[in-house]
């Protein structure tokens, strides 16, 4: 086998490996007993200007940044606002929240909660 073709082969393998992710976040928000919230403010962190809200029963759907994959903000008032990483690594192993086909949850908390 040449040294190309074995390159290619390597090539293909790795890319075939790859995690596919969406170019949008999406996710459900909710409170703390589990209702979901409406019209819940949600950006990617530094970039304000991409903002979606919350439907009535706490979905939301963000295109993303090109290139870019951010934590999340939720804002509500009479809530305490969060900020939730969407990819981080533990060891070898690279986690995805909002940007899989799956659609993450989020629990937001009252202000006056502890």
């Amino acid at each position: 086998m040449s040294v190309k073709y074995s390159f290619y082969v390597l090539i293909f393998v790795l890319l075939s490996c790859g995690q596919k992710t969406n170019d949008f976040y999406q996710g459900v928000v909710l409170d703390e007993n589990n209702i979901p919230l409406e019209n819940v403010t949600v950006f990617e962190e530094y970039v304000e200007e991409n903002s979606t809200k919350t439907d009535n029963k706490g979905y939301f759907k963000l295109n993303r940044t090109p290139n870019w994959i951010l934590s999340l903000v939720f804002v509500k008032e009479g809530y305490k606002t969060d900020t939730i990483p969407t990819v981080w690594a533990h060891g070898e192993q690279v986690n995805y929240q909002f940007i899989k086909n799956d659609t993450t949850q989020v629990r937001l908390k009252k202000e006056n909660s502890n």
